[in-house]
């Protein structure tokens, strides 16, 4: 029996100093889509139908597009095709690095998706800039945050990407605005109060949902599409999922 198709999860996210015209703009997230014997790929084409049946602004993509074969990093691209918006944002996680970085970064980039790498783009929205700040993999030890936020406007509402969430509290003092993560899948099999020890064990401290970092950083934690280990996710927000955040001016 096929796996639940990953729903729509819409969320408003209020964020201090927003642009006027940036109220309403909606940003569709997908993140561990982990293609390959674990997730169908029926699963990942449903996912991509329903980012843009939910007509977003922005696409962004935060990590973990394959599983642990160098043979899957060429299905990215078959079937991760299609995003319809004008941008489509990406990031890597650790499962690209341990598989194989460059071959995912193609695959992802013979889609015209744009791969950031410790960079920050503006995203001219509804007439406005948008500074989309690319952190590459913590868990990997990729990442370098003065790069990620050097060319990040002093003024300009910052969205964040970075595929693993316990980096959250580094970026909020840095000033993001907002931080889009992934990585846990929600627990994917969730048991309360054995997950939670589990996931806290080994460091993870966010593992999904919306969190309030300081006083100005929201920070969203999705359980993502896809499936590692087995084709099945289970308990208390674990749902395989499209985020859609819809920026709020505060």
């Amino acid at each position: 029996m096929p796996p639940p198709p990953p729903r729509i999860a819409l969320h408003e996210v209020q964020i201090r100093g927003l642009d006027p015209r940036h109220d309403g703009v909606r940003i569709a997230q997908l993140s561990d889509i982990h293609v390959g014997a674990t997730t169908p790929r029926e699963h990942v084409r449903a996912a991509v139908a329903a980012a843009n049946a939910a007509n977003p602004d922005l696409v962004v993509l935060t990590g973990d597009y394959v599983c642990w074969r160098r043979h899957e990093a060429p299905m990215v691209a078959d079937q991760l095709a299609g995003l319809t918006a004008s941008r489509v944002l990406a990031v890597l996680g650790n499962h690209d690095y341990f598989t194989w970085g460059a071959g995912v970064t193609a695959s992802l980039q013979a889609n015209g998706y744009e791969v950031l790498r410790n960079q920050t783009t503006l995203a001219h929205v509804r007439g406005a800039p948008l500074a989309i700040v690319g952190v590459d993999d913590p868990v990997t030890r990729h990442d370098d945050l003065d790069a990620s936020f050097a060319g990040a406007p002093v003024g300009a509402t910052k969205v964040v990407l970075c595929h693993s969430p316990d980096h959250g509290p580094q970026l909020a003092a840095r000033g993001a605005d907002l931080v889009l993560s992934g990585h846990t899948h929600g627990g994917q099999i969730y048991v309360r109060g054995i997950t939670d020890r589990i996931m806290k064990r080994v460091g993870l401290n966010y593992r999904r949902g919306m969190f309030q970092l300081g006083e100005r950083t929201t920070m969203y934690v999705t359980p993502g599409v896809g499936f590692s280990g087995v084709t099945h996710r289970a308990g208390e927000g674990t749902d395989a999922e499209v985020a859609v955040l819809v920026l709020r001016a505060a």
